[in-house]
């Protein structure tokens, strides 16, 4: 929590609060990163965040197969502990984005890997129209490949 606060107090003098954001994957497991009570360590960096005065805390739910899910009172208590911008990212569609939108979770929701599929994700959404599935096999290859050759709607 001093690390955080050093460097983040040290960003936010530098370049200004309202253009600092942090990014907190509090799930994840990603090589051996596990903390045991997630709850308690990520709301009191958040609370450390409030204090700062940083723009919006960018929160990644664990998204792969069977990856834990973000219970909704820890988002809950995310909300109460942060007053500013919260984003969240990781396995979002438009229903529960939506949900997390209308119930204050959120302020905005990150689409990652449904972007890259869909250069047209907005339009997709907001007509309830079809998905294309992204190829990860194609994911970080350095090509065009993936990234710009997914199929638009007319």
């Amino acid at each position: 929590m001093r690390f955080l606060r050093e460097v983040t107090t040290t960003v936010a003098d530098a370049i200004g609060k309202n253009r600092v954001g942090v990014r907190q994957a509090p799930l994840t497991t990603l090589m051996g990163a596990i903390d045991d009570t997630p709850e308690l360590t990520y709301i009191a960096a958040a609370k450390i965040l409030e204090e700062i005065g940083v723009a919006y805390i960018h929160i990644a739910e664990a998204d792969w197969d069977n990856a834990p899910v973000m219970p909704v009172p820890f988002k809950e208590a995310y909300r109460e502990a942060f007053s500013r911008t919260l984003i969240y990212a990781g396995k979002y569609n438009k229903a529960r984005a939506e949900e997390a939108l209308s119930k204050g979770w959120a302020d905005l929701i990150a689409f990652g890997r449904p972007f890259i599929a869909n250069p047209d994700l907005p339009y997709r959404l907001r007509h309830d129209l079809a998905l294309n599935e992204p190829d990860k096999t194609t994911f970080f290859g350095g090509q065009t490949k993936g990234y710009l050759d997914y199929p638009v709607l007319s």
